[in-house]
């Protein structure tokens, strides 16, 4: 019978229980109080109703990205007209967009024409997209936030035409690199820009410009940031980068945000999570 219960669950169950006995500002008899009320839900047909909630909209979007065959998918925020959640003011919403692709060739051999490189990458706009990677509604959001990186800012304006609520602010900034020092010898630019994160991911390579910790701290910080405008607000739209967006979604799902949207890592992806407070 045990299992049986268990080949029931859906790994949202696990996450649960696992933060449930994580907590540690219960007491033991209110953990193994609840812990009980927990494995009590667990019968068969029995779904809590927040995470039925959020199973409902990660199936939405799971049958979107199949109907779509891998072509380039349009998505929006969960409108409260189809029907996927009970009561819509209970759902908050973060929606996290990668930047289009930058305006720039990609060459380059040697370091002083890797460093030219990254220069150039962090300074130009981005091809305009052939398709909308995000729609909104008339007047939906009142602020749309990007990082200062001209490439952050170009792509809002080129995917929603709204200039005047778009907030540049360097919190959302990629995380930072450089050219390691190496003799100037020709090596493929893949290379110099990889061997450079790597370095950096390290602990070397970050004399002058911020460590990976301080840019996970920061990645910390802007997810508490988005976190706040998304309870406050109910939607939040975010244009920045992709290092960035890869540690916003892993310190919002520890936050206990789910991800019901991964238009994986591409230039133009989308990441939506939710939180349906019950």
């Amino acid at each position: 019978m045990l299992h049986y219960f268990l080949l029931r669950l859906k790994p949202t169950y696990f996450v649960h229980l696992k933060k449930l006995c994580q907590n540690s500002s219960i007491t033991l008899i209110r953990k193994s109080t609840e812990l009980f009320l927990l494995a009590s839900l667990l019968l068969p047909g029995f779904i809590p109703k927040a995470l039925a909630q959020t199973e409902h909209i990660a199936q939405y979007y799971n049958r979107l990205q199949k109907e779509s065959k891998r072509e380039p998918q349009t998505i929006r925020f969960v409108e409260g007209s189809v029907g996927l959640v009970d009561d819509h003011t209970k759902l908050s919403q973060i929606l996290l967009l990668r930047h289009g692709e930058p305006a720039l060739d990609k060459k380059g051999r040697r370091r002083q024409e890797a460093i030219k490189y990254i220069h150039d990458y962090d300074s130009v706009g981005v091809y305009s997209p052939g398709y909308i990677p995000v729609k909104l509604l008339s007047d939906e959001l009142q602020v749309i936030h990007t990082s200062t990186i001209a490439r952050s800012i170009s792509t809002a304006r080129l995917v929603f035409n709204q200039e005047d609520i778009q907030r540049p602010d360097a919190l959302f900034r990629e995380f930072e690199r450089k050219i390691f020092s190496f003799p100037n010898i020709k090596l493929p630019l893949s290379w110099w820009l990889t061997g450079s994160r790597l370095l950096w991911f390290m602990g070397f390579n970050k004399k002058g410009i911020e460590s990976f910790s301080q840019a996970k701290a920061r990645a910390k910080s802007a997810a508490l940031f988005l976190e706040k405008d998304a309870l406050e607000n109910g939607k939040t739209l975010l244009v920045s980068h992709g290092l960035l967006n890869h540690y916003l979604v892993k310190y919002l799902k520890k936050n206990g945000w789910e991800e019901v949207y991964d238009g994986g890592k591409g230039y133009l992806s989308q990441k939506l999570l939710i939180r349906y407070e019950d």
